[in-house]
């Protein structure tokens, strides 16, 4: 009889074990600084399991075995744990995201970082090393970083949108009349800065985007105390829409703060204005005596304020691939703020269906990055490109469907370097850290 009981006891207790769920966090560290790293909680459920009865107050990110400040940011503003919210943290290496199945296990409790301060219709930020300001649209400028004071980079979440606006396209083919704006022009449904958390402070606004009907702009920045701002920008159509751009942007990207600033990125692996002159892009730049070799490796490296005597129309860059990264490095404030792509972008090989696509633009101090469907009259001026492509713009026009969903994630990292060459080289190693990051995989 006892050992029946000893057996029946043992097998209530395996049954009744609580269960953890494990994901893994793998990342490569290269500059010896935290990576932030921000993940729906959406995406969460489906690495746990929707079957798995998950206590979320149990959620823990552990890294050689000690576990790490988080924060769950309320994005969605409903006010409580939802799929829409955004788990934020900070790693310096390989981690993992744990929950279990035990009820009795409380949340944990982390000090804040930063301060935020509402005064006069915007938000006063401090976190780590950086000062900003969100505003009433949701657009953040930082105008401080360590000891420099000033514009450091300004309107992180706006967006440049043109199109035409009372359109009939899927009746009989005509547009409406043509419109241009910006995130400043557009209607706040809601905006807010969130409570300071552990690891940084969250920016949440959405706009409806008037002129365009049924567009809505949801932008989510959080600022991390490592100096790191991660930008979520999407945007939903709830009925059909024609645009000719669809361009995120990062502006006065330390111009205001520093005469010498300079403009650096890798080498374009398609740039238009090169193939029409039947050059290489690196051979383009090379005649504008802008590249810079770090290592065996050439970069372009210019005057940030300089338009670079561009082949045609006025933007320094224009119909050039997106890459990895480019930044804005100043040397006497030994400062620097780059743009990451979290994923290396590809470039098709289709010419008409590249253009059409996704490319980057450098114009007015602007990091432009989007969708920029104006086709120029000089496609058929140059042998090399006339007749290969349309240059009729109606051919480019993008045709946004009711559920179309949009989606730009960027990270921009404010950082100090001695010289050019190490900000190249620590930019580099930023890149290589954010794209080698990988969850649940």
């Amino acid at each position: 009889m006892k050992k029946f009981l000893v057996l029946f006891f043992i097998l209530v207790s395996v049954f009744l074990a609580a269960e953890t769920v494990k994901v893994p966090v793998s990342v490569n560290c290269f500059t010896g600084e935290p990576i932030a790293v921000t993940i729906t909680m959406s995406e969460i459920l489906d690495l746990v399991g929707v079957d798995f009865d998950a206590n979320w107050d149990s959620l823990r990110v552990v890294q050689d075995g000690k576990e790490l400040p988080y924060q769950i940011d309320d994005t969605d503003l409903n006010g409580k744990l939802s799929s829409g919210d955004v788990m934020a943290f900070l790693v310096t290496g390989p981690a993992e995201i744990t929950v279990t199945d035990d009820f009795d296990i409380l949340p944990p409790e982390f000090d804040a970082v930063g301060k935020v301060v509402e005064e006069e219709g915007q938000w006063l930020i401090e976190i780590g090393e950086i000062t900003a300001v969100a505003n009433s649209k949701g657009l953040v400028k930082v105008t401080g970083f360590g000891d420099v004071e000033g514009t450091v980079v300004d309107e992180l979440g706006i967006v440049r949108m043109s199109g035409y606006v009372g359109s009939t396209y899927y009746v009989d083919g005509e547009y409406g009349r043509h419109e241009e704006k910006t995130t400043g022009d557009f209607i706040v449904k809601e905006a807010t800065v969130l409570p300071a958390g552990p690891v940084g402070i969250t920016v949440v606004s959405t706009l409806e985007a008037q002129p365009f009907l049924g567009v809505t702009q949801k932008i989510i920045t959080t600022l991390f105390s490592n100096g790191d701002i991660i930008s979520h920008n999407t945007f939903e159509f709830a009925t059909y829409a024609e645009l000719m751009k669809l361009q995120i942007m990062a502006t006065r990207v330390l111009t205001d703060a520093a005469e010498d600033t300079v403009h650096t990125l890798p080498v374009f692996r398609r740039l238009l204005w090169a193939d029409q002159l039947n050059i290489t892009p690196l051979e383009y730049w090379l005649d504008r005596n802008a590249i810079m070799f770090s290592g065996s490796k050439p970069y372009i490296v210019f005057p940030a304020v300089d338009s670079m005597r561009p082949l045609w129309w006025g933007a320094t860059y224009i119909f050039a691939s997106q890459e990895s990264w480019r930044a804005n490095y100043s040397q006497s404030l030994k400062t620097g703020v780059a743009e990451i792509n979290p994923e290396v972008p590809v470039v098709v090989a289709d010419y008409e269906k590249w253009m059409g696509g996704l490319t980057w633009v450098y114009e007015s101090r602007e990091f432009r990055d989007g969708y920029f469907e104006w086709m120029p009259g000089e496609i058929d001026i140059f042998e090399s490109t006339k007749g290969y492509v349309s240059s009729n713009w109606e051919d480019y026009v993008r045709h946004f469907v009711a559920g179309d969903v949009v989606s730009f994630k960027r990270v921009y990292s404010i950082y100090n370097a001695d010289s050019i060459e190490d900000s190249i080289e620590f930019v580099e190693m930023k890149k290589s850290e954010i794209q080698s990051l990988k969850i649940g995989e």
